[in-house]
This record gives structure tokens, sequence and C-alpha cells, in this order.
């Protein structure tokens, strides 16, 4: 039945994107994906990338090419992909249609997406009073580290011998810790990181400083979880 759904609504994605240059067929499955999920609930929409009124120099992805491979996954389905990048300026995920058009995910209906190396998630915020899509830097039985992209403009000074006249997006980030009802911002230190270890904090501080780990170095912090993990 699903096989059957997806091919109908591939046949029909030229009405929805139109046939413009560039199609990546691999995108049109993306079309197909629509109306599938447990309630039939949408899991995203295509729409038209809208430049912005005045040139903006840098980027409000996390990735400043398309080729990243990764999976969208709901708990019935998952699919891989080429071409995905997260959109840090409005918290969501979108893979390129076309040279004009980009599919956005709705979160809402997905358990998780991997790009590349790294795992994202839903997760309700009392600080934002939202749900909001965080990257998932540690996650197990005692506690979630998560990392929270989001875009700022820097202003374009007027006079161009003093630096760019054009506005530009900044790429910045922000921590969260969530350990039982307790939610609130972070610093990725290993002081902090050790503090919310307990009892366990002497051993690993031990296996850090035995094994030169460093608590920003993505390799070195999985590590570390994979040994406070096993104690």
């Amino acid at each position: 039945m699903l096989r059957t759904l997806i091919i109908a609504l591939l046949l029909c994605s030229t009405v929805v994107c139109g046939q413009s240059e560039g199609v990546n067929p691999n995108n049109n499955v993306l079309i197909g994906l629509t109306n599938l999920g447990a309630n039939r609930a949408a899991f995203g929409s295509p729409s038209l990338i809208k430049n912005p009124k005045k040139p903006i120099d840098g980027t409000v992805y996390i990735y400043d090419e398309w080729d990243n491979n990764g999976t969208v996954s709901s708990e019935e389905t998952k699919v891989r992909l080429s071409n995905l990048n997260f959109n840090a300026q409005r918290n969501a995920f979108q893979s390129k249609i076309n040279r004009d058009s980009v599919f956005t995910f709705n979160f809402r209906n997905l358990k998780e997406v991997v790009i590349k190396d790294k795992t994202f998630k839903n997760v309700y915020s009392p600080i934002h009073q939202k749900s909001r899509v965080f990257e998932v830097l540690i996650e197990n039985k005692d506690f979630s580290i998560y990392k929270d992209y989001r875009i700022e403009i820097k202003d374009g000074n007027p006079d161009p011998q003093r630096g760019s006249p054009n506005d530009k997006y900044l790429l910045r980030y922000d921590y969260y810790v969530s350990q039982g009802e307790n939610f609130e911002k972070f610093q990725l230190k290993k002081s902090k990181l050790l503090k919310l270890m307990g009892d366990k904090a002497d051993k690993v501080e031990a296996y850090i400083k035995s094994n030169k780990l460093k608590i920003k170095k993505s390799k070195d912090l999985l590590k570390i979880m994979k040994y406070y993990n096993e104690l």
C-alpha cells in the first residue's frame, strides 16, 4: 500500500515542484513522503527559496554545501538522503529539490534526523516554551546535553573601507542540559560535566586526564560518555 502511494505521488510530483532545471530524482522521494506515516500526517512540504531583499553574506545553514548524507526517521520508516542541511534560522531540516526550491521537514512527526556524525531530535524546551530541534550530544538515563544552533545577523558597515557593506549571517550555538525535571543552559566544560556525574566523577576525571581528552571534541566526548556509561 505504501509503495503504491509513493509511486502515485512521484508521478504527480512534477505538478507540485514544476520541471525546473537541475531536479534531483532523489528529492522527488521527499514529495512522496508528504502523506506517509501512522496518521497520514505530513512530514513536511516543498517551498520556493526566497532571497532577502538586500544581499546578506554567509549562510543560514550549518553546512556550506548540500552534499551531506543523512537519514530521516519516523516511527515507521527511514529515508536515506544525500543532500540534507539544517537551517539554523528556521530551526528546520531541509533538502534541496532544485536550485529554486527546498523541501522543509516538519519534525513533529519525525523520530530523529542523522546528518554526517550529528543526531538531532525534537525536544520540548521550557526556556523557549516550545519544542525545538536540538543536536543530541549526550543522552542517557541520568542526563542529556543538547546543542542549539541559531543565527545572528551582523550589520554591514556603510563605509566600505571599514568592512563589508552587506549584513552577514553568523552561526551561533548554546548548550542545554536536561536532568530530571530541570532544563537549563549549560557550559560545556569539564568541571560542569563532572558535576553531573555524581559519585562517578572522580573516576571519569582520572580517565579524561590519563587519555588527554578534550570535552569539546566530539570524538573525545563520546569516549568519555562510553566510559561513564560502563561504570
